[in-house]
């Protein structure tokens, strides 16, 4: 296993690698950029004071007394999609004057007995060696609750892997950052080793008018106020807030519009929201025809025994 320090991050395209690369990437993103409420940054506060006072902490206040092995802090960021748990993740990592790596479950797993194990304490190592900001995006699938009715070698191996991270976490003595959409998911005994726990919530008014106010420059020609703006996107995170700025963006650059006016905006944020209801009943009618196909398995089954008898 490799790693680098990195601008950006690199695609592996190379399908035969059976290792994987770990980037350490330098933050772009800073806390003053982020519209972010007061609790999460008062909770950003406390991280970073405990992080930059741990001497303070451990010596002088005696925390060494039960904090025996790692002295690592962990943290979990869960909330909606695009309420900007990543990049207040990379601006934490800013704060600190550090760099930080990015992975997910899905670059560590290996179909290779134990390596999925073996990934996870080599880039627990290197996050350590090199004093970066380990992030875990999506990690729910990491830290979900432990198969306890193990029917196949996949479950013992997904098991393994989770007892494994337990011990790390209790060694570690960097900082980590786990992202999720289900917290529910979480198992209770990683839930005890994390330290903070922080809900990213859909943006207020205040935070769609700093969210408007950083996406849509003062060069756009446009004829709606931030604080309008503000007041008819309720209901959008900062990432749906993005997106509707480029489909309005490129509306002006086709000539399609000459400025942004409260009618055009308000169009392209019902459309918008009418792709995610879409994409919301899709998955939906997925999840309803896997469970009848299950349904039809079971009665097949009970008459294929019927007809045997």
């Amino acid at each position: 296993m490799g790693y680098k320090i990195v601008k950006e991050k690199e695609n592996s395209t190379n399908p035969e690698k059976k290792d994987f690369n770990i980037n350490i990437e330098v933050p772009k993103w800073t806390l003053n950029e982020l519209a972010l409420s007061s609790a999460i940054k008062d909770q950003i506060d406390e991280i970073v004071a405990y992080i930059k006072n741990r001497d303070i902490l451990l010596d002088e206040w005696e925390f060494k007394k039960f904090l025996k092995s790692g002295n690592g802090i962990s943290i979990n960021f869960f909330g909606q999609p695009g309420t900007g748990k990543t990049v207040t993740a990379e601006a934490i990592a800013d704060k600190l004057g550090v760099n930080i790596i990015k992975v997910n479950y899905g670059e560590l797993e290996s179909e290779l007995v134990g390596r999925t194990s073996k990934n996870l304490s080599e880039l627990f190592a290197i996050a350590e060696n090199s004093r970066s900001l380990l992030f875990f995006d999506e990690a729910d699938t990491l830290l979900s609750k432990r198969i306890s009715n193990l029917s196949q070698a996949a479950d013992y191996g997904v098991n393994s892997v989770r007892a494994t991270l337990l011990t790390l976490l209790e060694k570690f003595n960097g900082v980590i950052i786990f992202a999720t959409n289900l917290f529910e998911n979480y198992d209770e005994a990683f839930i005890r080793r994390i330290l903070f726990n922080i809900e990213f919530t859909l943006p207020d008014t205040t935070m769609r008018i700093q969210l408007w106010e950083f996406h849509l420059s003062p060069k756009i020609p446009k004829e709606i106020s931030y604080d309008k703006a503000a007041e008819i996107s309720e209901g959008l995170a900062g990432g749906d807030i993005k997106n509707i700025t480029f489909k309005l963006a490129l509306k002006l650059l086709t000539k399609k519009i000459e400025s942004i006016s409260e009618d055009i905006m308000k169009e392209e944020i019902q459309k918008y929201l009418q792709t995610k209801e879409q994409h919301k009943k899709g998955r939906s009618l997925e999840s309803s025809t896997v469970t009848f196909k299950s349904d039809v398995k079971i009665d097949s089954n009970v008459l294929s025994t019927d007809m045997s008898n």
